[in-house]
């Protein structure tokens, strides 16, 4: 069981499919979620403990109104330089979009995308 993940999606839904299969497969301890990735932002600048590392994961949608995951991957680099060099977000969209499959192969904290929903299989890939 991982420690702590984060989930980022402005569908309120997707958000409690994904926690529901995260608590099913015992997937973490610790869920922490956000409808706005502002509020994400925030809460990594001013709440969180930096102390115990990144999280295991972020859960990211790559289409959200205000920011995108490309947006917020760009603010959130910004908050502690070192955590651009490990793999640990995971970007969710509801479509396969062949741009976004590119991107993420390159960046350098994307582990992968993910269409939703999220399943048991991949949770147990992940772990």
């Amino acid at each position: 069981m991982l420690n702590s993940v984060i989930i980022i999606d402005d569908d309120s839904i997707s958000i409690l499919v994904t926690e529901t299969m995260m608590r099913k497969n015992d997937f973490a301890k610790q869920i922490i979620t956000f409808e706005q990735p502002q509020k994400a932002l925030d809460f990594f600048k001013t709440e969180y403990s930096w102390d115990q590392g990144a999280p295991e994961y972020i859960f990211l949608d790559v289409e959200m109104p205000e920011i995108d995951a490309w947006e917020f991957m760009d603010s959130y680099k910004q908050i502690d330089p070192s955590i651009q060099k490990r793999k640990h977000i995971i970007l969710l969209s509801a479509t396969f979009n062949p741009d976004d499959e590119t991107k993420a192969r390159t960046h350098p904290m994307v582990m992968e995308l993910i269409t939703k929903p999220v399943n048991g299989h991949i949770l147990e890939r992940l772990k």
